[in-house]
């Protein structure tokens, strides 16, 4: 049980404040070597563009040779990524890491998300997707709080932070999964699923995947831009790195709240309205992004975002992995979804922050998010 412990806390934890001194860093490190709005969306457009094209890949790839080893070699590309961007001197070495960077995730987060949905820890899924999401949320809370008071101290601590503890992730995950000791950590994927759904409409089952898969692209389309773009009004408004990290850290800090809330109850499972409530949750905080400068209202806005991510974040995954059949599959599409949010989020709002303002980007977020809430309904009540 120890080693299953190990992979459900210990890596997607790590892995995250990873991420997390990643993305507080790259727009804070861009704009100290003269980056504009239009090259801070630009910079996450990279990253998520890899990601996108690549997760559907992998994903299928992990279901064919095992997770494990594409697990391995991803964290193993996340130090890389992470050592070179600490030797950066220009922007457009920026661009070229970031895409790595990318690279990493694809190989990295559908491995794992697998290994997670196949683990012998004597939990049905939606508690093991719960815990799953804790450690990862906690990581991504933790990861630009410190990123952020590491930034001030040295523009490439955090790069040289986040290269160590990718290395060290990668040793773990080398001695953990490829050793035998005769134990099956693994439990049958299909003797589980019959378990954990009696009777299920296949129908029903696919509406609320896509659904979820909707929700999902239009909060990770707030959130990239956010992540992109926030960081330069929040240097023309005076805020410190530190506020700014721990703006970023409230956001997982409420994901993760969301997660454990959801793992202990399956009210929530296949119904609507929990999903359009907590969006619409999401679309005030972008509202008071979007009216105010006052750093407390944007940790309440933050706040409302980080819930409304908890919720379609979850479904998304669950969705995904309530199934016995290609699990590695759809697992990849749940993370080209919520990446291609984080490839068009930035990209689209850095061109309305260059030919508008630094806070039209939030507008965008706002109809994407209504658009998307629009369709969900639409498809569940044709589904009907």
């Amino acid at each position: 049980m120890r080693r299953e412990k190990f992979i459900l806390y210990t890596v997607p934890f790590s892995m995250d404040v990873v991420i997390g001194l990643i993305t507080i860093s790259i727009p804070l490190f861009a704009i100290n070597l003269g980056a504009n709005p239009l090259i801070l969306g630009g910079l996450g457009f990279t990253g998520s563009l890899l990601y996108v094209l690549l997760s559907p890949l992998f994903g299928r790839l992990s279901d064919h040779i095992g997770c494990k080893y594409l697990l391995f070699l991803g964290c193993l590309a996340y130090f890389s990524s992470s050592l070179a961007l600490s030797f950066s001197s220009k922007v457009y070495q920026l661009f070229i890491f970031m895409a790595f960077v990318g690279i990493s995730g694809a190989m990295f987060w559908p491995s794992l998300e697998v290994l997670v949905a196949q683990m012998k820890t004597g939990d049905f899924l939606p508690k093991r997707i719960s815990l799953f999401n804790i450690s990862w949320c906690m990581g991504a809370a933790v990861g630009p709080l410190i990123g952020g008071m590491i930034f001030q101290v040295g523009a490439r601590f955090p790069f040289y932070l986040a290269s160590l503890l990718s290395l060290l992730m990668s040793l773990l995950i080398a001695g953990e999964l490829f050793k035998d000791k005769g134990e099956k950590i693994f439990d049958d994927p299909e003797e589980n699923f019959l378990k954990e759904n009696p009777s299920r409409s296949q129908e029903k089952t696919s509406s609320y995947l896509y659904v979820a898969w909707m929700a999902n692209f239009a909060n990770y389309f707030s959130v990239g831009t956010l992540r992109y773009l926030f960081p330069k009004l929040s240097v023309r408004l005076g805020i410190q790195p530190s506020i700014l990290g721990i703006l970023f850290g409230i956001i997982a800090l409420f994901q993760t709240l969301t997660f454990y809330l959801l793992g202990k109850t399956i009210r929530w499972h296949y119904k609507l309205m929990p999903l359009i409530f907590l969006q619409l949750l999401g679309i005030l905080g972008l509202l008071l992004v979007f009216f105010t400068s006052c750093s407390l209202i944007f940790l309440l806005a933050f706040m409302f975002i980080g819930i409304a991510g908890g919720m379609t974040y979850f479904s998304s995954i669950f969705y995904s992995l309530n199934d016995c059949k290609n699990r590695g599959a759809k697992s990849g599409i749940h993370e080209a979804v919520l990446g291609s949010g984080a490839l068009f989020g930035p990209l689209a709002g850095g061109v309305f922050a260059q030919a508008y303002s630094l806070r039209t980007p939030y507008l965008l977020a706002i109809f994407v998010t209504s658009a998307a809430i629009i369709g969900e309904v639409l498809l569940v009540e044709r589904r009907k």
